[in-house]
């Protein structure tokens, strides 16, 4: 006995858009603990770079998930890991130079947000500026930030580059101290 499943119209164009958003959704898995905010221009990129991150990447994914509940698009990139919720704030310039340079710089300042959870956690009251910020604390994420760049397979210019810095400039000031409001002369 043969048997002829017929479907209206209708019920199967709602059906494929049902399984078309479903898909979508899916895609966009990375993003769905993280907060993603600014232009639509910008989530896409940002989810683009966390789709990347958490397929090449794992473990440096796994630090973004677990330390950083926002992504917002601003004037100056940082990570503002004592707000609540723990927030990356990232210029366009940093997340538009490639989808492998967004990636790595949301790594690197997952770092810094780990750095500041860890010691929260360990250690209860203030958070010493020097164990998340600061020089060591930027050579850490900066060590961080290159084997995730070499993890995706950036383009080697990028790795060269993230291997030529040398932790100094997150003193944007230069005077031998760490100012929070230097993070507003920053473009990157």
């Amino acid at each position: 006995m043969k048997m002829t499943l017929r479907i209206p119209k209708a019920r199967l164009a709602a059906l494929l858009l049902c399984l078309a958003t479903a898909i979508a959704s899916h895609r966009a898995a990375p993003a769905a603990e993280i907060q993603v905010e600014g232009s639509e221009r910008f989530k896409t990129q940002v989810i683009r770079a966390l789709e990347l991150l958490k397929r090449d990447a794992p473990e440096a994914f796994a630090i973004v998930e677990n330390c950083v509940a926002r992504i917002e698009q601003g004037e100056h990139s940082g990570m503002w890991a004592y707000r609540i919720p723990a927030t990356y704030e990232m210029t366009e310039t940093t997340a538009f130079y490639s989808v492998t340079w967004c990636a790595s710089a949301i790594a690197h300042d997952s770092l810094h947000a780990k750095l500041y959870r860890d010691h929260q956690k360990a250690r209860p009251g203030p958070v010493p500026d020097d164990v998340w910020v600061g020089e060591n604390a930027e050579k850490r994420c900066l060590r961080h930030q290159t084997e995730v760049l070499t993890k995706l397979a950036a383009p080697k210019h990028e790795i060269d580059y993230c291997r030529s810095l040398k932790g100094t400039h997150h003193d944007v000031n230069r005077d031998g101290r760490y100012d929070w409001e230097d993070h507003k002369v920053r473009k990157w």
